[in-house]
């Protein structure tokens, strides 16, 4: 462990003393400190401003440290080899395995101090600028309630396909018999694969389109029963068009399905205790959430509080949304966009961490993907490769993207995105500033996921790559030019 803990030393200290990385490390610390320092929101509010603060500084500082670790790694890994001070290192009784580990270690180190370091920064300079600013106490307990918390997120229950699917080709068939078409079994397959179809097209469009004077509706299911503190409606609409550009003010009408119990005759605690509750002791009605129609201005992201006693005994809510925009016109929801419900976990503290550590998987990942490279390439060379793979990750899921197709399995660029996606761990995968400026909680499962599918799967393999591609380097063949 000595010579281990000697690599270590020296590679730390060669990695400080490169002007590339003093010119990000002075970046890192104007994006931790001025960011939230000067950032004035953009006119909706003080929420707005904790938010965009938030956002803005950790999506910079995941970014910088990115770019960091794979210029280090890529330095520390072929700097010894190209000023041969490698060779003295290896004549001697060092694993050249040890070497690859204690580097990978000494840059994943590094970065990890400077990411603990910055979110430290941004945490006291957020918590800061929020207690000294002037706010309204309504303004305060909204941005405590919605930004600075960590709340578990509840999206809607998917349709049940297989279910509207056979329901509709049973009825399609029995239509069919009645009209004298007896044999209609050899097209059963093929009735089933349009139908499918058809139904996968039409939920999409009713899940994300309400048209005037009707109504869009989603149900969430598994939420905890007998809560005490508000739910969070969190929603972004659009009115014409999905498109953030000119969006107006729209109104509409949020309802919600209560269910309620009857009143009891007698001694109600008695009756409950000897007789179980039946379904018709309730009643269901759907109710405003609302005194009125609310104006929403569409394109943006609003958050509504929602009692608890809106989930049932199942553990079940229901919600609709009424378009009564004045022009008339179709209100769009995105399925990435919500409606979902958040409900309050943890703390700030807490979620913001678990936020640092998804940071510092990135660099985890992208530290040993660059070791992988430098261990068989220059540095040059190296860093190309790397940011090429970053690219790759960035554009794969895009090339997935092809929605406008009836089938994109048909198409060449859809394979090339899904075989690109089985190697390339995406940059956009570890964002998550999004997610802790909306409050929204970074569950450990997360996490876990992350770490399973991109360093276990991903970042893992390409270090056992560059394990032996640095064992089976001939450094002989390293010449100074």
């Amino acid at each position: 462990m000595t010579a281990f803990n000697a690599i270590v030393k020296l590679t730390l200290r060669n990695a400080l003393r490169s002007h590339i990385f003093q010119l990000l490390l002075a970046l890192l610390v104007l994006c931790a400190v001025a960011l939230p320092m000067t950032v004035s929101g953009s006119g909706e509010g003080a929420r707005a401003y904790i938010q965009i603060a938030l956002k803005y500084s950790l999506g910079t500082v995941g970014f910088i440290l990115a770019l960091s670790t794979v210029w280090i790694a890529s330095l520390v890994m072929t700097q010894d080899v190209e000023s041969y001070q490698l060779h003295m290192v290896v004549a001697k009784p060092v694993s050249r395995i040890k070497i690859f580990l204690a580097k990978y270690l000494s840059v994943v180190l590094l970065h990890a101090v400077l990411l603990l370091l910055a979110g430290i920064t941004i945490f006291a300079v957020v918590l800061y600028r929020f207690g000294k600013n002037d706010f309204p106490a309504e303004e305060r307990q909204r941005i405590e309630n919605e930004v600075l918390v960590g709340r578990r997120v509840y999206f809607p229950k998917p349709p049940d396909m297989e279910k509207l699917t056979r329901e509709a080709l049973a009825q399609q068939l029995e239509e069919m018999k009645k009209a004298g078409r007896g044999r209609v079994t050899a097209d059963a397959a093929e009735m089933e694969k349009d139908i499918r179809n058809g139904l996968s097209e039409e939920m999409l469009r009713q899940r994300s389109e309400v048209l005037f004077r009707k109504f869009g509706e989603w149900e969430y299911e598994n939420l905890p029963k007998n809560m005490k503190n508000p739910i969070y409606l969190r929603y972004r609409l659009y009115v014409g068009k999905v498109d953030t550009e000119a969006q107006r003010n729209t109104t509409g009408w949020w309802v919600g399905y209560f269910e309620e119990k009857k009143q009891s005759i007698g001694n109600g605690k008695e009756i409950e205790q000897a007789v179980p509750v039946a379904e018709e002791d309730f009643t269901r009605t759907w109710r405003p959430l609302s005194p009125a129609p609310e104006q929403n201005y569409a394109g943006e992201f609003h958050e509504k509080v929602l009692p608890a006693s809106v989930i049932d005994r199942e553990g079940k809510v229901n919600v609709r949304y009424i378009n009564i925009d004045n022009a008339q016109d179709k209100v769009y929801f995105q399925t990435i966009d919500g409606p979902k419900l958040l409900i309050k976990v943890t703390g700030f503290t807490g979620n913001f961490v678990r936020g640092l550590l998804v940071i510092l998987l990135m660099l985890m990942v992208y530290a040993g993907i660059s070791c992988c490279a430098a261990a068989a390439f220059s540095m040059p060379t190296s860093i190309f490769t790397v940011l090429s793979y970053m690219f790759l990750g960035s554009v794969a899921p895009l090339v997935m993207t092809t929605s406008q197709l009836a089938d994109p399995s048909k198409y060449t660029g859809y394979w090339i995105g899904k075989v690109a996606m089985l190697i390339v761990a995406p940059l956009q995968e570890f964002e998550i500033s999004q997610k802790i400026a909306g409050g929204e909680l970074v569950e450990f499962s997360y996490l876990g996921s992350l770490f399973w599918q991109y360093y276990l799967l991903r970042a893992l393999p390409f270090i056992l790559l560059g394990l032996w591609l640095f064992w089976k380097r001939e450094l002989g063949l390293v010449i100074r030019k």
